[in-house]
């Protein structure tokens, strides 16, 4: 049995309550045990991910906008990115939840 097993969990549960400042909490705290300082890491990371795709998408949208002369282009480009943004959010809350469940009940 793991020792780590409810703060590696949590890290990823997280998800529900706190999703990105928890793991980064417990990555902050837990520089001496590198098994919950990885996981919390991880989690932090796929937390983090739907956050910077959002901001990668403004700057994209931003950038074509001012480039682009034909507004059609700039609304497909826009509804691409909003469903990728989309897509990458509930894989990224879906495998939290999964990887949180697995660590939980592992032996």
């Amino acid at each position: 049995m793991p020792k780590n097993r409810v703060i590696n969990s949590l890290s990823y549960l997280s998800i529900l309550f706190l999703p990105v400042l928890f793991p980064l909490i417990v990555w902050a705290l837990t520089g001496h045990n590198p098994d919950a300082h990885r996981t919390a890491g991880r989690a932090f990371w796929l937390h983090l991910l739907p956050t910077l795709l959002g901001v990668t998408s403004l700057v994209i949208l931003g950038v074509s906008g001012l480039m682009m002369d034909n507004v059609a282009h700039s609304g497909w480009l826009a509804v691409v990115l909003l469903a990728i943004l989309v897509i990458a959010a509930i894989a990224s809350y879906l495998w939290s939840i999964i990887r949180g469940i697995q660590l939980l009940i592992a032996d």
